[in-house]
C-alpha cells in the first residue's frame, strides 16, 4: 500500500505534464502551442475569412435576378404610390379627391363626411369617373341618388332599409355604414313628429342641427320616456356634442326671452351655494347670443361676471355697452381720471351717469390721482 503511494507521488513529481500557471511571466505553452503560434493561427483563419464572405457575396450579387423580372415596373409603381399614401398628414383640413379616391380603390377605411359642397362633390366624381372603377363611382351616386329621387318618404325608408341590407350589412364597421344607420333613425324620428304634429317647420329631410332646433322650440319639456320628441334623446341617439346641444338650446331660449331656461342650461350651484358657470361654450358665444337677442343689461352683466381676467372683462363690457360693469372695473383698478373720461361719454342725468359720480365718491377708494 505504501509503495503505491509513493509511486504515485514519484509519477506526478516527476511528470512533464505541468499545470496552466497565471503567475508565470514567461510565454507560457498550453497543450503545446505558445501564445506566439496561437496569435498567427488566429491571423490566418480572419484572412481566410475574409476571403471566403468576400467570394459568397460576390456570388450573391451574380445570382440575384433584376426586380422587373418578378414584378412588373407598372405594379411596382402601384404599390410604392400606395405606401406614399399612408405617409398622408390625417391633420390636412380637407383630403384630396385622389387620395380619397385611392382609398377606396385599395379597399381601405376612407370617409365622405367632408366632402358638403357641391364643387367638392363633383370633384370626387370626376376623380371616380377618371379612375374608370365602377364600385368607386356607385359608392358615390347611388345613395345621393335615393334620397334625391324618392320624395314619399315611407318609399324612401323602405329604399334606405334595402340599400342598406344590400350594401352594408357585411361592413359593420364601415363608417358609411354608420352614417346611413343614423340617416334612417332621424328619418323615423321626423316621421314620428309628422304623424303626431304636421308642422311644417320641420320638413323632412332636415338635418340634425335643424331637427334639433326643432325638438329644443316645441317639447323641450317633454319627458324623455317620449322617444320620439324629447330633443335630449334626440341627442342622445345621434350623439350630438354637449356643445352643439347647449349652443342650439341658447339660441332657441335667447330667441323666446327665456332668461330662466338660460340659468338652468348653463349655471349650476357651488359648493358655497353661490351660481357656478358649467357649459362647453365659450362665455363670449354666450355673450354674443344674449346680445344678438336683445337681453337685458342685467343678464348680460350676470354672464360678465364669469369672467375671470379682468381686461377682457372690461373690453367685451365696452362693446355690449355694459356701463355698469365698466364702472365697477375703473373702481376697482382706482383709476380717477378714466372714470371721469368715461361718465364724460354717457348720457347726463342717466342712470349710468348717476352710478359713475356716486362711484366718484366713494370714500375707501384708494385712487391713482
Amino acid at each position: 500500500m505504501n509503495k503505491d503511494a509513493k509511486d504515485e507521488d514519484e509519477f506526478w513529481f516527476s511528470s512533464e505534464k505541468r499545470s496552466f500557471c497565471f503567475e508565470n511571466n514567461e510565454v507560457d505553452q498550453l497543450f503545446g502551442v505558445s501564445k506566439n503560434e496561437t496569435e498567427k493561427l488566429w491571423a490566418e483563419i480572419s484572412d481566410r475569412s475574409l476571403s471566403e464572405s468576400s467570394f459568397r457575396s460576390t456570388n450573391d450579387l451574380q445570382t440575384t435576378k433584376p426586380l422587373f423580372s418578378i414584378i412588373s415596373e407598372k405594379t411596382f409603381l402601384c404599390i410604392l404610390a400606395a405606401d406614399k399614401s399612408q405617409d398622408v398628414n390625417t391633420e390636412t383640413a380637407v383630403e384630396q379627391p385622389d387620395i380619397t379616391l385611392r382609398k377606396i380603390l385599395l379597399g381601405r377605411p376612407y370617409s365622405l363626411e367632408q366632402y358638403k359642397s357641391l364643387a367638392s362633390k363633383t370633384a370626387l366624381l370626376d376623380a371616380a369617373i377618371l379612375s374608370g372603377d365602377g364600385n368607386a363611382v356607385l359608392i358615390m351616386k347611388n345613395l345621393h341618388t335615393i334620397i334625391k329621387n324618392t320624395r314619399d318618404p315611407n318609399r324612401l325608408l323602405q329604399k334606405l332599409h334595402n340599400c342598406q341590407k344590400a350594401h352594408f350589412a357585411m361592413l359593420p364597421d364601415c363608417k358609411e355604414a354608420t352614417f346611413l344607420e343614423s340617416y334612417i333613425k332621424l328619418l323615423e324620428w321626423q316621421m314620428a313628429i309628422k304623424q303626431k304634429n304636421d308642422n311644417e317647420d320641420l320638413p323632412l329631410n332636415s338635418s340634425i342641427r335643424e331637427s334639433l332646433h326643432y325638438a329644443c322650440k316645441h317639447h323641450c319639456n317633454t319627458p324623455n320616456t317620449f322617444v320620439a320628441i324629447s330633443p335630449t334623446t334626440l341627442s342622445r341617439d345621434h350623439d350630438i356634442s354637449p356643445r352643439l346641444y347647449q349652443k342650439v338650446t341658447l339660441q332657441v331660449k335667447a330667441a323666446d326671452g327665456g332668461w330662466d331656461d338660460i340659468d338652468r342650461l348653463l349655471l349650476t350651484k357651488g359648493i358655497l351655494g353661490n351660481k357656478k358657470l358649467q357649459t362647453h361654450l365659450y362665455i363670449e358665444d354666450i355673450l354674443k347670443v344674449l346680445y344678438e337677442h336683445n337681453a337685458p343689461g342685467t343678464i348680460l352683466e350676470k354672464y360678465l361676471k364669469f369672467i375671470d381676467n379682468l381686461e377682457k372683462r372690461l373690453e367685451l363690457a365696452k362693446k355690449l355697452s355694459c356701463h355698469t360693469i365698466v364702472i365697477d372695473i375703473f373702481v376697482q383698478q382706482g383709476d380717477r381720471m378714466v372714470l371721469m373720461d368715461y361718465k364724460a361719454k354717457l348720457q347726463p342725468q342717466s342712470e349710468e351717469y348717476f352710478y359713475a359720480e356716486s362711484a366718484l365718491r366713494l370714500p375707501h377708494v384708494k385712487w391713482k390721482s
